[in-house]
């Protein structure tokens, strides 16, 4: 049986909403007028089983439906106490955070009783399942760096947006650092990094064991678009407010080189496919690019994988020599148990079928058992966050 000791390490208290656990829920008595507390929300066990308990005297069928397995409910049980209850066990497949809803007679309801984050496009709840492997996610006792908030104009959406920048713990003393430009996935916000990928803590840690350059990072909000934004053309509002808008704001209130050498852009499932739209079209930018749990290529009609003619940035790939010159790294990565799967293995043949993949500078990896959520990013950051800013 496992035994995850760590499970109350502050880390999992950091949360958008507050850095405190989630305080007890109060009822009153109809008859006797007083009120009591009761054990209502999402407990995980230091065996890695996550308990869940809603206060939902009326309801006649409750469920939990998870995001990632939204066609296996969790079935609860109503007590005589009014709470319905349930156990998910440990299921080692099945670890990170988890997006959650419960299901009340066909409502899907959040609980204010329940850890949340945003995600899927709203406000969601989520429990922590155990990881042994991401133990470099963990609030230890090292030097921890800072998460400021920036709002800064964008010409191309003609309104203002809003960044989250983490600051290494150093960056106080002077110097000047490199910088990363992190993306979300689709339905996600600049706040998804931080709160759900736990980017500065994973940082701080490698930071501290002299593992990865300390570095800016940037987080912005990728889901903006304009109206007459199309399948082939979607995100082109928000390349502009990157490079023409929150670049320079970055450079010009953070100490942060201002050359491409000194400058990666990543991201995850969508924000993937904008990094990499992003990074090749603009190689006198940016010399990483970090391909998350997604796409070389641009969605295409039918969330389908677009042919290789309607991916113009892609072409500054196939001039090998000038691409070895200008780009230091261009990393994928995917677990393998990643519903875009597929997706990826067409571009590996691609990669094969132009000789791209005997780029020295392509790095291609898959990662045994995990799926399409954070579970996965966490580590496909970290094996990114080591490579980048060595040369």
């Amino acid at each position: 049986m496992p035994n995850f000791d760590f499970m109350d390490n502050r880390v999992f208290d950091d949360r958008f909403s507050a850095f405190a656990p989630q305080g007890p829920q109060t009822i009153r008595d109809p008859e006797t007028k007083e009120t009591r507390q009761i054990n209502t929300g999402v407990h995980v066990r230091e065996n890695g089983d996550a308990e869940f308990s809603l206060y939902a005297p009326n309801a006649l069928q409750v469920s939990v439906i998870f995001g990632i397995r939204a066609n296996e409910p969790l079935a609860m049980t109503k007590g005589e106490d009014g709470v319905w209850r349930a156990v998910l066990p440990y299921d080692a497949s099945f670890c990170g955070p988890k997006a959650f809803t419960f299901d009340i007679d066909g409502a899907s309801v959040i609980s204010q009783f329940c850890p949340q984050y945003y995600s899927h496009g709203m406000t969601v709840n989520y429990v922590e399942i155990p990881d042994p492997n991401e133990d470099f996610i963990l609030m230890r006792d090292v030097p921890h760096g800072s998460v400021n908030t920036h709002f800064y104009w964008s010409d191309a959406l003609n309104t203002w947006h809003r960044c989250l920048v983490y600051t290494p713990p150093m960056y106080h003393e002077g110097g000047v650092y490199p910088v990363l430009y992190l993306q979300h996935g689709s339905g996600e916000n600049e706040t998804s990094w931080v709160y759900c990928g736990r980017a500065s803590h994973i940082m701080d840690n490698l930071i501290a064991d002299g593992k990865a350059v300390p570095c800016v990072i940037v987080m912005n909000d990728g889901m903006v678009r304009t109206g007459n934004e199309g399948p082939h053309n979607y995100g082109s509002a928000f390349f502009s407010t990157v490079i023409d808008n929150c670049i320079p704001f970055i450079e010009s209130h953070y100490r942060v080189y201002r050359d491409k050498w000194h400058r990666a852009v990543a991201g995850f499932s969508m924000g993937s496919m904008q990094a990499s739209v992003m990074g090749l079209t603009n190689l006198d930018k940016f010399a990483y690019i970090g391909v998350l749990s997604g796409f070389m290529r641009r969605v295409g009609k039918g969330f389908s994988m677009s042919p290789m003619e309607e991916n113009e940035h892609l072409r500054f790939m196939l001039d090998r020599e000038n691409f070895l010159k200008e780009c230091r790294l261009y990393y994928r990565s995917i677990g393998t148990n990643d519903y875009y799967l597929k997706w990826f293995e067409q571009d590996n043949e691609m990669l094969a079928e132009t000789g791209m993949d005997q780029y020295p500078n392509v790095e291609s990896h898959t990662i045994p058992g995990y799926p399409h959520d954070w579970s996965t990013l966490r580590i496909e950051l970290r094996d990114f966050l080591v490579r980048i800013f060595r040369d």
